[in-house]
This record gives structure tokens, sequence and C-alpha cells, in this order.
């Protein structure tokens, strides 16, 4: 186990005080253990951590964050339960008094707020950090980076929040988690309709090789990614109009996107404010 008890975890959450055996959750850490796991860091990773070894002291330390805070959370429903011979009964204790709905409310919102902030930090520190660099060869890497936006952070900063977006935009990690295909498929389909299916599958291995990207570029991905976010949460009209900008941005400055360039779409005479793909006015 990357945490090990009660005791390991402690440390990760706010300030509480145990009454009843620290057993409890036991089968909390291993669930939370595996779901991260499954999203974040494969088996290989998993395997490796869970030797302890001094040198990977950081990377223990964001996930036994997480780990920690994921299993308290899925707890905290049952933390007052008693099973009795009559049923279930909630703990009494004379000396103490019952944390209000709202409080229990606001502390839930607080450690999820913080779980979500944790996952984006290691998946940053695992992006960054040269002893971690096999990571990139995972499953697990190749699905968080196959529709461009890695973190919850950065589709924040990506997406527009509207009324057409409302509805379908993620309000947690584990959301924006379940978003990812959807985001793949508005990157290879709606917008590699016009950017072409060269470039899009160019810029996904651009970013997970971590290759350099020219000016014009960088201008361009940043409209690109905007594009994909409104697609996938089915703002087609937001996702046309980046597109279309970024378009114009690789027209603009052609020589810096030869994979656009030689394409078929590149030969288009002229763009249509369509949702359907571009097609040649010939």
């Amino acid at each position: 186990m990357i945490v090990n008890g009660y005791k390991e975890m402690k440390p990760f959450l706010p300030a509480v005080m145990l009454k009843g055996s620290p057993s409890i959750f036991d089968d909390a850490l291993e669930t939370a253990q595996d779901s991260l796991v499954t999203e974040i860091l494969g088996m290989d990773l998993e395997a490796r951590l869970e030797e302890q070894r001094e040198e990977d002291v950081k990377l223990l330390k964001l996930c036994k964050r997480i780990i920690s805070r994921q299993a308290f959370l899925s707890s905290i429903p049952e933390l007052d339960l008693i099973l009795t011979d009559s049923g279930f009964a909630v703990v009494n204790n004379e000396q103490m008094t019952m944390a209000s709905k709202d409080r229990v409310q606001a502390l839930t919102i607080s450690l999820r707020q913080k779980i979500d902030e944790g996952k984006d930090a290691l998946i940053l520190y695992l992006l960054k950090t040269p002893e971690y660099e096999s990571w990139r060869g995972t499953e697990e890497f190749d699905r968080l980076s196959n529709g461009l936006i890695m973190t919850f952070g950065e589709f924040k900063d990506a997406a527009v929040l509207n009324n057409a977006s409302a509805a379908a935009y993620p309000k947690s990690w584990s959301d924006f988690f379940d978003l990812n295909s959807a985001l793949n498929v508005a990157l290879m389909t709606d917008v590699a309709s016009y950017i072409s299916k060269d470039y899009a599958s160019e810029i996904l291995e651009k970013i997970r090789d971590k290759e350099i990207f020219h000016p014009s570029e960088k201008k361009a991905l940043k409209l690109i990614k905007t594009a994909v976010c409104a697609y996938a949460l089915a703002d087609t009209k937001t996702g046309l109009d980046q597109t279309l900008a970024a378009v114009a941005v690789m027209k603009a400055n052609i020589d810096d996107f030869p994979a656009y360039r030689d394409s078929e779409e590149a030969q288009v005479l002229e763009l249509k404010h369509s949702d359907t793909p571009i097609f040649s006015m010939v």
C-alpha cells in the first residue's frame, strides 16, 4: 500500500479526532489507491511507490495526499454510524456536539477541491520530472493526453462557460476525466476537419514528445484547445468560431504549419461558417 493505515493518512487530513478503530479506513485507502492508479499512475509506478524509496519522496507525498483525502471523503457518510442488534444508530457522546449538516457539507466541498488540485499537481509533477519519463509510455498518460488538455486547471483556462456549455461543463476532476474521450473526438473529427487530421495528430505527438512549438503554433494551439473544449461540451458555435480563428492564424503563417499546408483541407478556397466540415468551392 502507498498509504499504510490511519497513522500515515492523518497528516493530510483536517483537524479531526478519531474515536473508534482506525481500521475503518483500510478498505477506503485501498479503493482510493486503485482509483489513482487507474486514472493517473499506472501499475508500474504503483509498484515502485510501494517500495517507499527515498528518491521518490516528493511523488510519494503527492500521492499520499490524494489517497488519504479521497479515503477520508468517501468514509464521511459512515463515520458516525454503528450497527446494533436493532439496526443502524448514530454515535452519541454527551461530551460532544454533533457537527451541523452545513459544516459537514463545507468540509466535503473543501476536500473535493483539494483532491482535484492534488491530482492536477501530481500530473504536472510527472510531466516535468525527468526521473518519471517512462510514465509517458503508459496507457494512463496516453489517455490523459489524447484530448490535448492534461489537467482540470488547464481545461478551465481553455473552456468557455456559457448557456450552451453549462450542462456538460465538468464540476470536478472526475467529471473532467470522464470528458476525455469527448475531447479526443472533438479534436480528431470536428476540429481536424478544418485544420487537417495530419496536423491534429502532429499536435498530439509534439505535446507527448515535449517538442517546441513556434510562436505562431502556440497562438493557434490556444485557439484549438478552446475549440476542442467547446465541441466536447456541445457548444458548436464557439467551437467553430475558435477553429476558424486558428485556421486564420495558420494560413497567415503557412510555412510554420507544413502538415496543414500540404493537406487537402488547406486547398479549400473559402471557409464557410457552418457546423459541417469544410468543402472545396470548385
